[in-house]
């Protein structure tokens, strides 16, 4: 079973789940534990931070995202599920897999899936060289490799940051990589339609790819969507801009 950790009152009407991005733990949420707390205080949020299969104390979970997304739901039942870039992934397959858990949905970072084989095949090739690169290189070689991309511009990990990635296993990332990767996932896009309960898209204003795939999301599906960008950030928006977006999310949540 995967590991999980949580502030709040386990009775509380108000339930929010954190899913980290790759290379990230549950650790990785304490500031935006405490500000959703904060601007939800008159709820008294029960919030649960995950620790993703391949991941922290989930490091040998092997499983694929539609399991790991019926896991989390076990653990966490009803709630708000918010996920960043591969937990924003796990989210969506958690409300399409379970839409009567999912009270409301948030995705930050979020791909609904390659639309080809071809795509998704070329993508799995990459995954797999990533995995490899991951199992033949020192952990914080490759991190410092993989923090320093330009989707993560605008965002350099703290020291904090960078021990909790390190706690990571290289075993359990290129697992991960192997079963939740892009490259193993879906296309989602026709299925998108099918959220009943209300989402909220969040991009960074400078992350270009992910905020247009947020554009088509919304579009699919439909009023129950809405698309909101923060300014003056890239794809780590809640890291790189967390009294914003915890500001946004709150407002999401107290509206619906």
């Amino acid at each position: 079973m995967l590991t999980y950790s949580s502030i709040g009152p386990s009775d509380a009407l108000e339930k929010i789940v954190l899913l980290h991005g790759f290379t990230q733990a549950k650790e990785i949420w304490p500031s935006t534990s405490s500000l959703l707390a904060e601007e939800l205080a008159d709820r008294n949020p029960h919030i649960i931070s995950v620790d993703l299969p391949g991941h922290g104390q989930s490091s040998a979970q092997e499983v694929n995202l539609w399991q790991a997304a019926q896991q989390i739901v076990d653990i966490c039942g009803e709630a708000t599920y918010i996920g960043y870039s591969l937990g924003a992934r796990v989210a969506l397959h958690c409300a399409l897999q379970s839409s009567s858990s999912v009270k409301r949905l948030v995705l930050c970072g979020a791909t609904p899936g390659l639309r080809s084989n071809e795509e998704r095949e070329a993508r799995r090739v990459a995954d797999e060289n990533i995995a490899q690169s991951i199992e033949q290189t020192p952990l914080a070689d490759f991190l410092n490799t993989w923090t320093r991309q330009a989707i993560f511009d605008g965002y350099v990990p703290d020291e904090k940051d960078i021990s909790i990635r390190l706690c990571n296993k290289a075993s359990g990332l290129a697992m991960s990589l192997r079963t939740m990767g892009t490259g193993t996932q879906e296309d989602l896009w026709e299925r998108l339609p099918q959220l009943p309960m209300p989402v909220l898209l969040v991009t960074g204003e400078e992350d270009h790819k992910f905020s247009n795939i947020a554009v088509e999301m919304k579009a699919l599906i439909g009023t129950t969507a809405q698309h909101i960008q923060i300014p003056q950030c890239g794809h780590s928006v809640p890291f790189q801009k967390p009294a914003e977006f915890c500001s946004v999310v709150s407002q999401f949540i107290l509206s619906h």
